[in-house]
């Protein structure tokens, strides 16, 4: 310990750090919202499913990490919002549309405890330390504090009061960005209970619930019959270099964010198009977290604009991008639909199953012989009549 102590002491360079006025423009860019194809429509499509008088109770928009998943849910938010203005003029104390994120678990398991208390938190109940089952609970609340531990709180009690808060609140949409993480379970088997709940939250509460999340979320596609009657599922897909018209649009993407970076100088980079469509996986909202990225660098290193060589050197590793693209290309594998000769074979299947049901083990219904009627048999004939 003395050595080191004795040691001369080590001299650090500052770390440079943006001023407030270069953070706001970072800032700007990030919030920036660009319109391109797979954003319009996945848009147009949630709208529909979610303003449909009989539409689905969930909706489930997924697609690959860095998509844009998130940005498309503040639009669906604020177009909602928007939406619904003239109702919440008249009533400001209802919420018709809520949104917020399903937070990954400490342990194994998704916490429905910590959801609740976050809903009903978001909506502004001021009473979440009270929501306990107990006996008497009235009064034993009018002479003692509120326990300080939320964990104190049962499951059961905070979903009945998030239930009646949604109804109280006139909640009509509720946001749920993150949503795969409803669906970790210690138990894979278990992920049942995880779409009943959701099923009776929806039902309960006569709330449209949209999940916005990776494909992970297809699992409840593919477990739950009962939840699937009542969902549609939205898929924000990346763009694919092999597609001349997503190529196209990529590169008018490019062009947009380009264009809004706050720089003296504006970059030149859809002429090394196809370079950024590689590094990044296709996916508009790594392309634009990896600019904000460059943007940040260049205005500490006092750049006016820069390149794709500038670019580079804050590119993810292709290594990442490898298990971005495979995570991808996996999930896009679990969305193509089935034949319909498969649907035809379990129906045809079902049918000719039920035709061929076994009907030995069971025993026959017992024949109650009537008074003066014979037993069943054979008469003797012939020379059996005679004797020997």
């Amino acid at each position: 310990m003395n050595d080191i102590q004795n040691q001369p002491e080590v001299q650090f360079e500052p770390i440079q750090t943006l001023d407030p006025a270069a953070e706001e423009r970072v800032t700007a860019f990030r919030k920036s919202l660009i319109r391109h194809p797979h954003f319009n429509q996945c848009f147009a499509q949630a709208m529909s499913a979610i303003n449909s008088a009989g539409g689905p109770k969930v909706v489930i928009i997924t697609g690959p990490t860095g998509a844009g998943k998130s940005t498309l849910a503040r639009k669906i938010y604020a177009t909602l919002k928007w939406q619904y203005d003239d109702q919440i003029k008249k009533d400001p104390g209802i919420m018709p549309v809520a949104g917020f994120n399903a937070i990954a678990p400490n342990g194994s398991a998704f916490n429905w405890k910590d959801f609740y208390i976050r809903l009903l938190e978001h909506h502004g109940d001021v009473l979440t330390k009270r929501k306990m089952l107990l006996p008497r609970q009235h009064e034993l609340f009018a002479d003692m504090p509120a326990p300080t531990p939320y964990e104190r709180s049962t499951t059961e009690a905070l979903r009945r009061a998030a239930e009646k808060c949604l109804k109280n609140r006139k909640t009509r949409v509720l946001i749920i960005d993150e949503a795969h993480h409803i669906l970790m379970a210690k138990d894979p088997t278990r992920l049942e209970f995880q779409f009943e709940a959701l099923k009776s939250l929806t039902i309960e509460s006569d709330v449209t619930i949209v999940l916005i999340g990776t494909y992970r979320l297809l699992a409840i596609r593919d477990q739950s019959g009962q939840l699937v009657r009542r969902s549609e599922i939205v898929h924000f897909p990346r763009y694919n270099l092999e597609q001349p018209e997503d190529t196209k649009s990529f590169v008018d993407a490019l062009r947009q964010l380009q264009e809004k970076l706050p720089l003296p100088v504006m970059p030149h980079l859809t002429s090394e198009a196809r370079y950024f469509f590689v590094k990044s996986g296709g996916s508009i909202g790594i392309l634009k977290d990896w600019l904000s990225r460059c943007l940040e660098f260049a205005i500490l290193r006092g750049k006016k604009t820069f390149d794709a060589k500038f670019a580079d050197e804050f590119a993810f590793p292709n290594k990442s991008l490898i298990t971005i693209l495979e995570e991808a290309i996996e999930g896009e594998i679990a969305l193509t639909d089935a034949g319909i000769d498969e649907v035809k074979k379990l129906l045809y299947r079902v049918a000719t199953t039920a035709k061929q049901a076994p009907t030995t083990g069971v025993p026959a219904p017992k024949h109650k012989k009537k008074v003066g009627e014979r037993l069943p048999g054979r008469d003797k004939t012939g020379d059996d009549h005679g004797t020997r």
